[in-house]
């Protein structure tokens, strides 16, 4: 017999791979996305009003800080449609760009860890039992898509075993998480989606 059923469960429904259909959904815009969309989103520039990236200048309002910027890769320099990138900026004005998994399936929640910290990372169950997201080096991301479940994750530095911070976390389907880890600490985000970027 099973001693942790629940661990298991939790465990055998983690697999691989937020879905571009529900990003791509006409009722979020007030207009069609481009077939060649790709989405950006930007942290550590809430005293700014505009961003640069790829050859393209982005507006950035507070409204929409954090959340993905629809643009079409055929206006940005060496990006490929339909990806996701993260733009973190320190305190310094340094930048680091993270690229983002792709994005498959709408019926799970998916879990992305992005790490923009300078130490490798992973996100566990917050008492460190079960890895959820394997190690994570700096300036990359991974994603996990698991059941929608309700549960305690912690994002811990991959060597310790103590929680840098945990998060109680009530998933439900199609929701996606993000959690973002920079020179400041961790904070979770749920997925959001802009405008179309022009």
């Amino acid at each position: 017999m099973t001693r942790f059923p629940f661990l298991s469960a939790l465990c055998m429904s983690i697999c691989s791979a937020v879905s571009l259909a529900s990003a791509n959904d006409t009722s979020l815009y007030a207009e069609a996305l481009p077939e060649d969309v790709s989405f950006v989103r930007f942290f550590g520039y809430d005293d700014q009003d505009s961003a640069e990236f790829a050859g393209f200048t982005f507006d950035l309002i507070a409204e929409d800080a954090n959340k993905y910027l629809p643009v079409a890769a055929a206006d940005l320099d060496n990006v490929d449609a339909g990806s996701f990138v993260s733009i973190l900026r320190d305190e310094k004005g340094t930048r680091i760009i993270v690229p983002e998994a792709p994005r498959s399936r709408q019926s799970k929640v998916s879990l992305l860890l992005v790490n923009g910290s300078d130490r490798p990372l992973a996100l566990r169950l917050a008492d460190g039992s079960v890895p959820v997201i394997e190690t994570v080096v700096p300036a990359a991301s991974a994603l996990r898509e698991v059941n929608p479940v309700a549960i305690t994750l912690g994002v811990f530095a991959a060597d310790q075993d103590t929680p840098i911070a945990t998060f109680d976390v009530a998933l439900r389907r199609g929701q996606n998480v993000s959690f973002v880890a920079d020179g400041d600490g961790v904070r979770m985000i749920e997925n959001q989606f802009a405008p179309l970027a022009k």
